[in-house]
C-alpha cells in the first residue's frame, strides 16, 4: 500500500535520479574515460550518457504503462510469474551489489584521506545504519534529502575548481577523434556505467506524482549530471592530461590538492570536498538500499517495506568486506557491468518485444 506521504514530484524525481547516479564513480571516473579513450574522454561521456537517457526513457516507459506496480508486479503479467521471479531475486542482488560497492569505496577514501585512525568497519556500519534510518521511512524523505544536499553538493565542487582554470592546457584534448570505431564504442559503453542508478526507475514509478512531465524530469536529470561529469573531467584532462589522469585512483581528490583558492579561510580543500562527496555517497547508497529493500518486499508479498531494512543492513555490510583491497573492488565493479548490461539494455528490449507481443495477442484475440 502506498501512502500518500510516501510520494514525490517529478522534480524531486530528477533530483533523486541524479543523486543516485553520481555516487561514488565520480572520483574516478576521469581515470576511467581517459583510460578507455585517451584525450577523447569528453566526447565520450556525452555520448555515453546520452546512451544511457535512451535507455532510462526506455524503462521509464515501460513502467509507465504499469503506473501502480512496480517491477516485481508488471514483469510477472509480460514474461510470466517464475521467469518474473527470477529476474526479481537478480535485480535485488544488482542493487545490493552496487549499494556495497558504493559502500566499500566510501569507506576506502574515507580511511585514506578523513579518518585515518578509523576502521573501516566502523565507518561502513555508520553510513549503514544512518541510510537504513531514512530508508525505513520511504522514497519521499530520500527525495526531500536529495532536494535539500544536491545545491550542497554541485555549487561548491563548480566554484572550487574554477580556480583552476588557468592552469587547463588545452593541447591535452587533442588529437581529437583519432581513435578506433572500437575503442570510441568501448569508451562509451564504460562511460554509460558511469551513468549506474537510473535503475531505480524499474521500482519507484508507482511513487512518483504524475503530472506528465516524466520525460522532461528523466532528460533533465541526465544532462545534469552529463554537464557535471564533463565539467570535472574537463579541469582533470586539462591539468594533468590523458595519460597522467589514467593511471591515477581518484584524479579528482588530487586535483583539488593542487587548487590554492584565493582568500578562502578553510586551508584544506581536500576535505570539503571529502565532506561534500559523502552527501552524494549517503544519497546513492540509500537510494539503492530503498530500491533493493522494496523489491524484496514486493517479491515475498510482505505489508510493508520497513520490516526487511535491517535484515538487509548485514548482507551489504558483507558484501561490501569481500574485496580484499580498493584494487579488488574496482575489479569487481567491473565484473557487475556484466549485470549493469542486462538491466540497463538488454532487459528492457526483452520487455519491450514481450510487450507487443501481448498487445498482439489481445488484438488476435479480440478478433476472434
Amino acid at each position: 500500500m502506498i501512502k500518500n506521504n510516501d510520494k514525490i514530484s517529478e522534480n524531486q524525481l530528477s533530483i533523486l535520479l541524479f543523486t543516485t547516479m553520481l555516487g561514488a564513480g565520480i572520483l574516478s571516473l576521469p581515470s576511467d574515460v581517459t583510460k578507455a579513450a585517451g584525450p577523447n574522454g569528453l566526447i565520450v561521456i556525452l555520448l555515453g550518457g546520452i546512451l544511457a537517457l535512451i535507455f532510462a526513457r526506455f524503462i521509464g516507459r515501460i513502467a509507465s504503462i504499469f503506473p501502480t506496480e512496480t517491477f516485481v508486479e508488471y514483469s510477472a503479467k509480460l514474461m510470466t510469474k517464475p521467469v518474473s521471479v527470477i529476474l526479481s531475486i537478480f535485480l535485488v542482488a544488482y542493487f545490493l551489489i552496487f549499494c556495497s560497492l558504493n559502500l566499500r569505496i566510501f569507506g576506502e577514501v574515507a580511511k585514506s584521506y578523513l579518518l585515518n585512525s578509523t576502521p573501516i568497519e566502523v565507518i561502513m556500519i555508520t553510513l549503514l545504519f544512518t541510510s537504513g534510518y531514512i530508508v525505513r521511512y520511504g522514497i519521499e524523505p530520500i527525495a526531500r534529502l536529495s532536494e535539500i544536499l544536491f545545491p550542497i553538493m554541485v555549487i561548491p565542487t563548480m566554484i572550487i575548481l574554477l580556480p583552476a582554470i588557468t592552469d587547463i592546457d588545452l593541447s591535452n584534448f587533442l588529437p581529437i577523434l583519432r581513435i578506433s570505431p572500437l575503442m570510441l564504442l568501448k569508451g562509451i559503453l564504460l562511460t554509460a556505467y558511469s551513468f549506474v542508478g537510473f535503475e531505480i526507475l524499474y521500482v519507484i514509478f508507482p511513487y512518483i506524482q504524475l503530472e506528465n512531465k516524466l520525460k522532461k524530469s528523466i532528460n533533465i536529470s541526465f544532462f545534469s549530471i552529463i554537464f557535471f561529469y564533463i565539467y570535472v573531467t574537463f579541469y582533470t584532462m586539462g591539468i594533468f592530461g590523458y595519460k597522467e589522469t589514467s593511471v591515477q585512483l581518484w584524479p579528482l581528490l588530487t586535483v583539488i590538492k593542487s587548487i590554492n583558492f584565493p582568500g578562502f579561510f578553510i586551508e584544506n580543500l581536500e576535505s570539503l570536498i571529502m565532506g561534500i562527496w559523502t552527501f552524494a555517497v549517503f544519497t546513492s547508497i540509500s537510494a539503492f538500499h530503498y530500491a533493493a529493500t522494496l523489491s524484496l518486499s514486493k517479491l515475498i508479498k510482505a505489508r510493508e517495506h520497513t520490516y526487511l531494512v535491517i535484515p538487509l543492513i548485514p548482507i551489504i555490510y558483507f558484501m561490501a568486506l569481500i574485496p580484499d583491497s580498493i584494487v579488488e573492488v574496482y575489479k569487481y565493479a567491473s565484473y557487475a557491468s556484466i549485470l549493469t548490461l542486462f538491466f540497463i539494455v538488454i532487459l528492457p528490449i526483452l520487455m519491450f518485444l514481450a510487450m507487443k507481443l501481448r498487445d498482439k495477442g489481445m488484438k488476435n484475440s479480440e478478433k476472434n
